[in-house]
């Protein structure tokens, strides 16, 4: 038994103990990094509807008392929910997949004791699960205002059916960079775009556990591919979207190709270290080209950056390591 199935098992023995009858549990599975326990009770000592709240991180279990949150709820509210709860006849299962870590939603009716039904998902509610919309939002209404953000991504509907975008960019998945089908991870859309831009990741270069790559493309994007565990990574791209992009694609595959472009590597040549020393401790910039009177540079975390070239009529960067063409070292002396 886990640890969350060990503190899940105790509150509700302790909940038991001060005659709650369940009627309805949400629990938040490493949703966006957070762990939560929610339910809908009836107190029989009272003749009240409660809705009760754990936050399984922080919780103590041996002192339940002052870590359970309550919230006495209308008897309007009440009625409505039991009214839905009764009306919800879509087939329980499971729609999870084992790519995603985390982002689990346990959604579990309890208000026919007879006939228990249990949803599971990952991050989206199914739309053939659409009759759990109104349980969830009435639910979701007597909790802080601070939960909202998981209702909303909740509703984001995903039905994979290569229009919808499938994975989160913020959140590690399953996958092998050597053995691994890339094109499943896209949806059409963006594999179509991606596909056009293999040709367009200008940079690219492995520091450690962590690939990163510039994508030229009206514009430059830097992409991080982040080995979080030996199964699992994080995909990252500047655009800011919210999703696998057709950036991290085209990086995927000249990785998968090993189509390796290193870094022009810069330092300032008013830095105090001497160039070797610069070099032996990596106080050194990552550069990709020149825009003007700037270089351009971006940091391992990704982060891209311009800075002045030439500060009073003088070149202010030395290059540390060039392409075999000094192509860095030809524009800089250019500007010289």
């Amino acid at each position: 038994m886990s640890d969350r199935e060990t503190k899940i098992k105790k509150i509700s023995s302790y909940l038991t103990k001060k005659s709650h009858i369940n009627y309805l549990t949400i629990e938040l599975i490493s949703y966006n990094n957070k762990n939560y326990y929610r339910r809908f009770d009836y107190v029989d000592k009272v003749k009240a509807y409660k809705i009760v709240w754990y936050d399984l991180q922080f919780v103590d279990l041996k002192h339940l008392d002052y870590y359970t949150n309550i919230q006495l709820v209308s008897s309007f509210f009440a009625n409505r929910l039991v009214e839905l709860l009764f009306g919800i006849k879509a087939e329980p299962g499971k729609v999870i997949d084992e790519q995603v870590l985390g982002d689990r939603v346990v959604f579990t009716n309890s208000i026919n004791p007879k006939e228990i039904k249990q949803y599971v998902f990952d991050r989206f509610l199914p739309l053939k699960w659409a009759s759990l919309i109104d349980p969830l939002a009435l639910t979701f209404s007597y909790l802080p205002r601070t939960m909202d953000a998981f209702l909303a991504e909740m509703f984001d509907f995903a039905i994979f059916d290569n229009n919808t975008v499938k994975y989160n960019s913020t959140k590690p998945i399953k996958f092998s960079l050597e053995k691994g089908n890339i094109e499943e991870l896209f949806v059409d859309k963006i594999l179509n775009k991606g596909k056009k831009l293999e040709d367009k990741v200008t940079f690219l270069e492995k520091f450690n556990d962590r690939y990163l790559a510039i994508v030229e493309d009206q514009g430059y994007y830097s992409v991080i591919i982040d080995k979080v565990t030996d199964n699992f990574y994080n995909m990252w791209c500047s655009s800011n979207n919210l999703y696998l992009d057709e950036y991290i694609y085209a990086t995927l595959k000249c990785i998968r190709d090993k189509k390796i472009n290193k870094f022009y590597k810069v330092r300032r040549k008013t830095d105090d270290n001497n160039l070797l020393d610069s070099v032996r401790k990596g106080k050194y910039y990552l550069a990709f080209g020149i825009d003007g009177n700037d270089i351009l540079t971006v940091s391992q975390n990704g982060v891209i950056t311009k800075y002045p070239a030439i500060e009073n009529n003088e070149v202010v960067f030395e290059v540390i390591e060039d392409d075999d063409n000094l192509s860095l070292s030809k524009l800089l002396e250019n500007m010289q």
